[in-house]
């Protein structure tokens, strides 16, 4: 193991697969990390990019993690002089009694900082041996797991299934771990600053500063980077539904930073200011700031003023569950003189603000005219409200065509053809989110009520055309019995006497000369 120190604790063979990293936490680091400090540790598993991050501002750096595979592959990833690898536990470096570190970045947590040889240490013991080996006034950053966050509750996995053995001492029924905001803030001593953490296979994805996450409302910039982030941290579990609806819930009661996946705790004053909110956009990273009823977002660029407003999406959800068919009506109409200059495409996107709108920070690149975009977002906002099973109030057989959206956009002033719908279907399913490969308990549920209504349904149908049928086949019968009769009837007249007379009487009638045919009657019969 070249150039790899050891302390108590390695872990061999092992490996801590998906190390905290992604490109929103380095934006955060990036603002906060001083230009210049003297000792850097790094604990628990981190991507090469955060660990360069720390080396590019620090005279040393120490990077502890407990597999001596995954520090010879730092080693080799990162060959920086002035970082130190270190394999082993922490109870082992505390062991090994450092020299303190100026800085500490645990953006891991501390579930995965000890060994097979380390002592069962709790939360609280875990986090005073990481303050042991740091200063007084060390700037630290370390994340919390939430065992109360909303896709833990949903998870529909047994208990003994989601957690390995990552947690080689297991923290997530310790009593004594912080699950609260309030916790944390009281079990990390000096904390000036607490994220909401989101995270999507160990990249951090969000981070939305717990008191914003806290103060925000359904269908609000806030909320809607809040769910983004849910969303990503939904999508590598299997849930018993989505969590979408459990978000709002949340929000509405102003529980959203309570149900996070995690927390990200910033301790000591010595940093860069940070920003309210840290989301991905695009090939970037969204810097968000929130200031009042009004956010400032920025991609790299200048910034951008937003309302902290509800979305159009959130207000016509409710208009629609309310079933307010002429309130929903005049918001159409609104939004499509709005559309008309401006174009739209992301409703949840869209904030009102005074008689217009204010576009979020989704860019999208398209060709499309209004008319195609404003299909577009109607055809989402469509599939958005059909598959969240929300209460609406149009009938089955015009939600399952293209008829609703053809008559929001009439309420938009926009006279839809099978062009438009088309090009519009097209660009809603360019933007869709992804199909989860395993759907969810909920929707399983309700589609099998759906299928049971339809088939109800259809059995019923199928009765009344078999009814119908019976009806039809007993009619013919007795036409046909009336038909037969007839023709016996026929054939009865034609073999009585007084038809033959009638037949007779007929063929003498034809007879133009009756003197002719007595003679000639009279000569065949002298002749016979």
């Amino acid at each position: 193991m070249t150039d790899v120190q050891i302390v108590r604790g390695e872990l061999q063979p092992w490996t801590d697969s998906n190390p905290t990293g992604g490109a929103t936490l380095l934006a955060l680091l990036d603002d906060l990390l001083p230009e210049r400090v003297n000792r850097t540790l790094v604990a628990g598993p981190h991507s090469a990019e955060v660990i360069e991050l720390a080396a590019a501002r620090s005279a040393a750096v120490s990077v502890l993690v407990r597999s001596v595979s995954d520090a010879q592959e730092l080693r080799a990833q990162v060959p920086a002089e002035h970082v130190t690898i270190i394999t082993g536990a922490l109870d082992g470096l505390v062991l090994a009694k450092p020299e303190k570190f100026d800085m500490v970045i645990a953006a891991d947590g501390l579930d995965r900082v000890l060994g097979a040889d380390s002592p069962a240490l709790n939360w609280p013991q875990r986090a005073a041996a990481l303050w042991e080996v740091a200063t007084d006034d060390a700037l630290a950053v370390v994340a919390v797991e939430n065992e109360f966050a909303l896709t833990g509750l949903y998870d529909r996995r047994p208990a003994d299934e989601r957690h390995g053995d990552d947690e080689w001492r297991p923290l997530h029924d310790d009593p004594d771990r912080p699950t609260s905001p309030a916790q944390v803030l009281a079990a990390i001593e000096g904390t000036t600053r607490l994220y909401a953490a989101y995270t999507a296979a160990g990249a951090i994805h969000t981070l939305l500063d717990a008191d914003a996450a806290a103060g925000t409302r359904p269908g609000r910039p806030g909320a809607r980077l809040a769910t983004t982030g849910l969303a990503a941290t939904a999508a590598h579990t299997p849930l018993l539904a989505p969590v979408d609806g459990g978000a709002d819930a949340a929000a509405r009661a102003g529980l959203l930073a309570a149900v996070a996946p995690g927390w990200l705790a910033i301790r000591g004053t010595s940093g860069g200011a940070t920003h309210t909110a840290y989301a991905p956009a695009g090939d970037g990273v969204l810097l968000a700031d929130l200031d009042g009823a009004e956010w400032t977002v920025s991609t790299g660029g200048g910034g951008k003023r937003l309302p902290d407003t509800e979305s159009a999406e959130a207000l016509l959800f409710r208009l629609a569950a309310a079933e307010d068919v002429p309130g929903f009506r005049a918001f159409a109409a609104r939004l499509g003189a709005w559309a008309n200059a401006e174009g739209v495409i992301l409703l949840d996107d869209l904030y009102p603000e005074g008689d217009g709108f204010v576009r979020g920070v989704t860019e999208l690149k398209t060709t499309a005219d209004e008319k195609e975009l404003l299909a577009a977002a109607w055809f989402r906002l469509k599939d958005r409200l059909l598959g969240a099973h929300r209460r609406h109030p149009w009938p089955p057989w015009i939600t399952g065509t293209d008829d609703l959206v053809a008559t929001w956009l009439s309420m938009s002033g926009v006279d839809a053809g099978p062009e438009i719908l088309k090009r519009g279907r097209e660009i809603a399913d360019l933007v869709a989110e992804p199909a989860t490969d395993q759907p969810d308990l909920r929707t399983v549920i309700a589609d099998a009520e759906t299928a049971r209504v339809q088939a109800v349904e259809l059995a019923g149908k199928v009765f009344g055309l078999e009814r119908t049928l019976r009806f039809r086949d007993q009619s013919l019968r007795t036409r046909e019995k009336q038909i037969r009769t007839v023709r016996d009837d026929l054939r009865s007249l034609r073999r009585s006497p007084a038809m033959r007379l009638h037949e007779v009487t007929a063929k003498v009638a034809k007879i133009r000369n009756p003197r002719k045919f007595a003679g000639a009657l009279k000569r065949r019969l002298r002749k016979g």
